[in-house]
């Protein structure tokens, strides 16, 4: 005998069978890595699961280990090493790509500004943790 539990279970497993099988469903990318530094990130002011161009900007600094307002692939290296954050070759692909200007550094004006703005998917004046996520996936990959 057929109970609503039991046509209701059978349901939820045709759903979730027929999204899993999906052959033109897109991969939702997911970086538990991504997620471990976006909850350190977001906790360094306000922890309201956004965060902002300052929480961005301390972020900076603290990449900017002689203060000179400029990142360098040596203080970019050095600063991911000791936050564990990850592999070498994860640490240069991403210097890299967040050099927008491709002069070997980081710096406020144009790469930070850019880099804000590019993990600030819907324009919103702050980055969520699912947009962080996404662009952070999109960087490494």
């Amino acid at each position: 005998m057929w109970t609503y539990v039991h046509i209701g279970a059978l349901t939820l497993v045709a759903v979730w069978l027929s999204v899993q099988c999906h052959p033109g469903r897109p991969v939702i990318p997911d970086d538990p890595l991504a997620r471990a530094i976006f909850m350190v990130a977001e906790t360094n002011r306000t922890p309201d699961g956004f965060l902002t161009v300052d929480e961005m900007s301390d972020i900076f600094m603290k990449f900017d280990i002689n203060g000179d307002g400029i990142v360098d692939e040596t203080e970019f290296i050095a600063h991911w090493s000791i936050l564990h954050l990850g592999d070498l070759d994860h640490a240069i692909t991403l210097f890299h790509r967040a050099d927008t200007n491709k002069d070997g550094r980081i710096s406020r004006e144009p790469d930070y500004t850019r880099l804000f703005y590019y993990f600030d998917r819907d324009m919103d004046g702050k980055i969520s943790e699912a947009e962080f996520v996404n662009v952070w996936f999109s960087l490494s990959s």
